[in-house]
């Protein structure tokens, strides 16, 4: 544009790179050799030009030596030159911008001024362009923060149609991009996000429904207003909590649950002793003997308990001490089975032991595994009919002894198999059932006390056909191991 502008023979552009003037671009004799030169930006003419951002005019490059040194250009055949800085809008100056002439010419002053405010325009243009590829860049960061923020982000315009919503949005709500981008919250999600009036409220909680499933949220709001006060846009964070939710339930239930337990026993215990102690009635042998039976048997319940509670605490300390040895699993598989045959027969359940007609030691802890069957079995029964059929059967399975407790319950769902070993988790069919007394603590205690034996426990399982939860540990085969 220089060249055909003022009708020169050749044209540069220097650009100012930290304290050099690097040639960027060029045109006409010796374009190849200046391509790419650096020059100090103090050195003479086109350091002048930049230093005092003025126009330097040569006619005739012979009436000074120091011209074909200072632009590669005007070495070759070029004998006249214009240079003009390249001043932006801002104040800020880019380069040079200069043409040649192959003659002696006289600049005028008019196509100086052409010449200037071209340069002028060139560098308006290079900080447009920069400042978009800024705005660029800083778009890319943003997006990039959002797409992997683990809370989800949705924005809003001022008609409350969705402009932006993140990966974190769609995977906690289950709905796509695609299908929220211009429509409004209520819409998408079946109920509005924001609050009454401009202000943006606390967290709060918000259920909405994914798929066939509640989902509790955390949301936070942002509101955007314009200048004079008006709501422009909203902007929407949260996070799923109903996995948070659940354990507060859960810890709520055990709580009650708990205290329901050690309340019975303490009950009946206070009001034994106090029969015990009455000055009006007196009591035969057999009778104090009945009494304090009964004050036992409730001690003894209430101890099992707090052990329970402890061996929770001591899991998660890691603090569970396990003692192993050579263990015959079949004894004790027949010695859990005639406790719970004592102590679960309120509900007339049988029992059946089906033992494999071979060794069945283990590498294990006796008491802990015996713990370990004791809740399982209080846990078949307990969710089996009256009557029911309680199967324990043990074998060898290639370097491991399994042990399965199966009932004739009412099974358990796909989505309960995924969370029946987590502390605090009672199925559905225990809320269910009055007087349960299951705390959710047994099979939490079960997985974690056959983890410390060096095994591992699962449940099998199809809904309204009962449950068969298994466990393996490692076959006996050397010396004790203690852990």
């Amino acid at each position: 544009h220089a060249v055909e502008l003022l009708g020169a023979d050749g044209a540069s552009v220097r650009m100012l790179e930290d304290d050099e003037l690097v040639v960027r671009a060029a045109c006409g004799a010796g374009a190849r050799t200046a391509a790419g030169v650096r020059t100090a930006s103090t050195t003479w003419l086109v350091g002048d030009i930049v230093q005092t951002r003025s126009t330097r005019a040569i006619a005739d490059v012979g009436d000074d030596a120091r011209a074909a040194e200072a632009d590669p250009m005007l070495a070759e055949t070029h004998a006249a030159y214009l240079g003009v800085p390249m001043i932006a809008p801002d104040d800020s100056i880019h380069g040079v911008l200069a043409v040649y002439a192959r003659r002696p010419r006289e600049w005028r002053e008019e196509e100086s001024e052409a010449l200037d405010a071209l340069a002028g325009s060139a560098a308006a243009a290079r900080t447009t362009a920069e400042l978009y590829q800024g705005v660029k860049h800083e778009q890319q960061i943003s997006e990039a923060i959002l797409g992997n923020v683990a809370d989800g982000i949705v924005a809003v315009d001022r008609d409350g149609d969705v402009v932006l919503w993140n990966q974190a949005a769609e995977r906690i709500t289950g709905v796509p991009t695609t299908e929220a981008l211009g429509r409004t919250p209520a819409q998408v999600l079946g109920r509005p996000l924001a609050t009454e009036g401009a202000a943006g409220g606390r967290s709060r909680l918000v259920p909405i429904r994914r798929g066939a499933e509640e989902v509790w949220l955390s949301l936070s709001e942002a509101v955007m207003t314009d200048p004079a006060g008006a709501v422009a846009g909203r902007i929407y964070a949260f996070r799923d909590i109903s996995d948070e939710r659940a354990v507060e339930q859960m810890k709520s239930d055990f709580v009650s649950t708990v205290s329901h337990e050690l309340r019975t026993p303490l009950t009946s215990i206070y009001g034994f002793a106090e029969t015990l102690l009455r000055q009006d009635v007196r009591f035969g042998e057999a009778e104090r003997e009945t009494f304090l039976r009964y004050i036992a048997s409730e001690s003894e319940r209430l101890t099992s308990i707090v052990d329970r509670l402890l061996s929770v605490a001591q899991l998660e300390a890691g603090g569970m001490s396990v003692q192993m040895s050579e263990t015959d699993v079949g004894k004790v598989v027949e010695e859990a089975v005639r406790s719970a045959e004592t102590a679960l027969s309120a509900n007339d359940h049988h029992f059946r032991v089906v033992l494999a007609d071979e060794p069945l030691a283990a590498e294990a802890d006796r008491d802990k595994l015996g713990q370990v069957l004791s809740h399982l079995l209080d846990n078949a029964v307990r969710y089996s009919p009256a009557g029911g059929t309680v199967t324990v059967g043990a074998r060898r399975v290639a370097s491991m002894v399994e042990v399965r407790v199966e009932d004739e319950g009412v099974g358990i769902s796909r989505a309960e198999q995924e969370r029946i070993f987590r502390k605090f988790y009672r199925g559905e069919s225990a809320s269910k059932t009055v007087g349960a007394g299951e705390t959710g603590l047994g099979l939490f205690l079960a997985e974690g006390l056959v983890g410390a034996m060096g095994g591992r426990i699962w449940v099998e399982s199809d809904e309204g056909s009962g449950a068969v939860f298994a466990l393996e540990l490692p076959a006996a085969g050397g010396a004790a191991v203690k852990k």
